[in-house]
Formats: C-alpha cells, sequence, structure tokens
C-alpha cells in the first residue's frame, strides 16, 4: 500500500517551519541529543539532516540522498544504530511540537486539520528513520562481509606460508585482532562443524576462522599457554565431529606448520572420531601419515606375508602388535589388555615372527611394526575395506 502524503494545510505547516524555524529547531534537538548520547560524534550535523529531511517529507519536497549518505557513514564508524534510531525520535518529537505551535497560531481550524492528520503526519516522519536505517543496515552487512572477507583472506595467506615481513605480520595482526607474538594454536575441524568464534569470544578467546575445501580452519590466540585446557574444552562444547588442535606456537611465523601438522592430524582420524585430538596425542599416527610414500614402502617391507593372510587372522594380528607396543613389548600386558592368556599372546607372536621375518624382542622391529601398522590402519580408515592393504577375503 502506497505511503498517504500529508494534506495541503500541514504541507504548509512544515514549509513555514523549514523557512522561518529550521536554525531554532536544528538546535533545539540538537541540545537533546547532545544530553542523552554526550558521545555521538557529529550530533549536530546528523540532526540538521534529519530535521530537514523530516521536513522536507511533510512538504512534499524531500531529498533523500543526504539521509541515505548519513546512514551509510555511521554504518562505516560503527555508530550504534540505536542512537541513530533515538536522535530521529527527538527529532520527530521536536518537529510534532512546532507543527502543534505554528496551528495553534493559525487558529483552531489548522489545530483540527494537524490533529485529523497527526497519524500520516508521523507516519511521514517514520518513513524518513526507515530510510537512513535501512541505509544503515545495507552498509552494514557490506562493511561485515568485506571485513570477514578480508579477516579470511589474511588468515588463508598465513596458513599458507609465512608473513613477507614483519609490515605484513603487523598488519595481520590488526586485520584478525591477534597480536603479533603470543600462544596461540591451529584448529582444524571437519566442514560443517561451524565457527566457534562467538563461543570463543565469550569465554574470553580471540580467533579468526575460515572454511578450506572440506575443512573449518581456526586461528586461536590465548591468554597464556595455561589457558591451552579451557580453550580444549570450550572448542569441545561447541565444535561437533572431527577437531585438532596443533601444538602450541608463539607467532605468524609458525601458523603454516602448525597447519599443516593438524591438517595431517585430521587425516589419521578414524572416519567415525567424535571429539577434539591433539597433535602431540598422536605424533607416530601423524609422522606416518606425512610421508605416503615411505608408509607403503614400510608397510610391504615390514609386515611382509602378515599382508597375505585372511581378513580375520590379520585383524588378530595387528591387534596383538598394537597391545604389545601399549605394554611395552610385556607379554603379560598384552594378554591383560587382549583379555586372553599370555600364552595365547606368545603363540601369535610367533606367528607374527613367521610372517615378517621380525624379532619381537627387537625393539627397532617393534617400532617399525607398530608404525606400519598404524599406516595400515589409516589406509583402512580412509579407503574402507578396500583399500592399499586389503587381505584375502
Amino acid at each position: 500500500m502506497a505511503a498517504e502524503p500529508v494534506g495541503p494545510s500541514v504541507s504548509a505547516l512544515a514549509d513555514r517551519l523549514r523557512t522561518r524555524r529550521l536554525r531554532a529547531l536544528t538546535a533545539d534537538v540538537s541540545e537533546h541529543v547532545r544530553a542523552v548520547l554526550p558521545d555521538y560524534p557529529e550530533a549536530a550535523t546528523d540532526c540538521a539532516i534529519s530535521v530537514e529531511q523530516m521536513l522536507g517529507e511533510l512538504a512534499g519536497e524531500g531529498e533523500r540522498i543526504s539521509l541515505q549518505e548519513t546512514g551509510r557513514r555511521r554504518a562505516q564508524e560503527s555508530l550504534p544504530v540505536e542512537w541513530l534510531l533515538h536522535s530521529f525520535r527527538l527529532c520527530a518529537r521536536v518537529i510534532w511540537q512546532g507543527l502543534v505551535e505554528e496551528a495553534t497560531h493559525a487558529g483552531d481550524d489548522c489545530v483540527r486539520r494537524l490533529l485529523d492528520e497527526a497519524v500520516v503526519v508521523w507516519d511521514a516522519l517514520d518513513r524518513v528513520s526507515t530510510l537512513v536505517t535501512k541505509a544503515y543496515r545495507e552498509e552494514q552487512s557490506r562493511v561485515q562481509r568485506t571485513t570477514r572477507r578480508r579477516r579470511e583472506l589474511v588468515l588463508s595467506a598465513l596458513l599458507d606460508r609465512p608473513p613477507a615481513s614483519a609490515s605484513a605480520g603487523d598488519e595481520a595482526g590488526e586485520v584478525l585482532a591477534i597480536p603479533v607474538r603470543g600462544p596461540r594454536v591451529v584448529v582444524v575441524s571437519t566442514v560443517g562443524s561451524g565457527h566457534p568464534e562467538t563461543a570463543l569470544r565469550a569465554a574470553g578467546f580471540t580467533s579468526a576462522w575460515v572454511t578450506q575445501g572440506a575443512r573449518d580452519v581456526g586461528l586461536l590466540s590465548l591468554l597464556s599457554s595455561d589457558d591451552l585446557p579451557r580453550a580444549t574444552e570450550t572448542l569441545a562444547s561447541c565444535l561437533p565431529g572431527a577437531v585438532t588442535v596443533s601444538p602450541l606456537i608463539d607467532s605468524f611465523d609458525e601458523v603454516a606448520t602448525a597447519h599443516r601438522l593438524a591438517a595431517l592430524t585430521l587425516r589419521t582420524l578414524p572416519g567415525t572420531f567424535q571429539g577434539i585430538a591433539r597433535v602431540t596425542d598422536r605424533l607416530p599416527h601423524t609422522l606416518v601419515a606425512g610421508v605416503p610414500d615411505v608408509a607403503d614402502v614400510l608397510v610391504r617391507n615390514t609386515l611382509g606375508g602378515l599382508l597375505t593372510v585372511r581378513a580375520a587372522e590379520r585383524e588378530v594380528y595387528l591387534s596383538t602388535l598394537e597391545a604389545l607396543v601399549d605394554a611395552d613389548g610385556s607379554f603379560a600386558g598384552a594378554a591383560r589388555k587382549l583379555y586372553c592368556h599370555r600364552n595365547t599372546v606368545l603363540k601369535r607372536a610367533h606367528r607374527i615372527e613367521a610372517l615378517t621375518g621380525r624379532r619381537l624382542t627387537s625393539t627397532r622391529a617393534l617400532v617399525e611394526l607398530y608404525l606400519a601398522v598404524l599406516a595400515v590402519r589409516m589406509d583402512t580408515n580412509r579407503s574402507g575395506e578396500n583399500g592399499r592393504y586389503a587381505p584375502r577375503p
């Protein structure tokens, strides 16, 4: 429905106010705004524009470009929109009072016509505040999109390589609102987990996030290294899916390396994994994942005949090797972990030795076998049962 214009009588009153009392009305409303919002920058300028535009709207001669510019400029300056709207309410009140005074001087008939059109008058005044608010919101959204995009570009560059110069590092710190130096970690999570920036901010942490392909990546700044456990708890509470956290670093120069480690660690996790995994808790896995060609040679050269046995049998031997490592090479300790007799573990160990040609009493052999088992497990996690090392059916 089109806005209903004010009648000629009210238009004449508005034109009279604009011609005779514009400066006085502006001074009056500016005084009110400064009293309520003393920190409002350029309050007098905005009030002058608002009063003139509102009177122009009532007189049927509104020029809205300056109003839109006011809204855009205040959004760029991050002036609270509530301040802007409050100043417009004060302008509308002062103008209404001026209209009433002018109508009173003109006689009862003019007052009656003004009151008859009161709703139309206030609708016209509201249109002005709606216009400036719309311009403010549109510019605010544009600024936020631009700021977010710039933050994403700067963070993406840091995740790829160290800053090219000290000035580039300073600029990155300013854009991301993260100190150039200080404790921080890189966080990598499965895509769709979301960016927990709001939750982290509420917990007192600053962070920046970007989506890269199938991963969400964040740089999380800590107040001190002691804050890492609390930050990890916050991440766990708001990020579903699989999440990896890099070792603590101290500068932007280390971000790219920390990112690679966290991304590698994410690849080592089972597909069903849910929760937080720290790189430092999965260093052997990350080591194997980081050099796939070496891992492939390690598997085939170390496990040997164990790769040729049927799936169920091979799983028994792989689990036995894992239990032996977890038990520091103790057959009795491995038996407890596997819920079987020590002699059962010994029999399996002899069979493993026969298939691989390696003695399980050798620390080097046990380490190599364990790393090979990790590589097989990660291959299965990525490729399912038809991976590179798939056993015979």
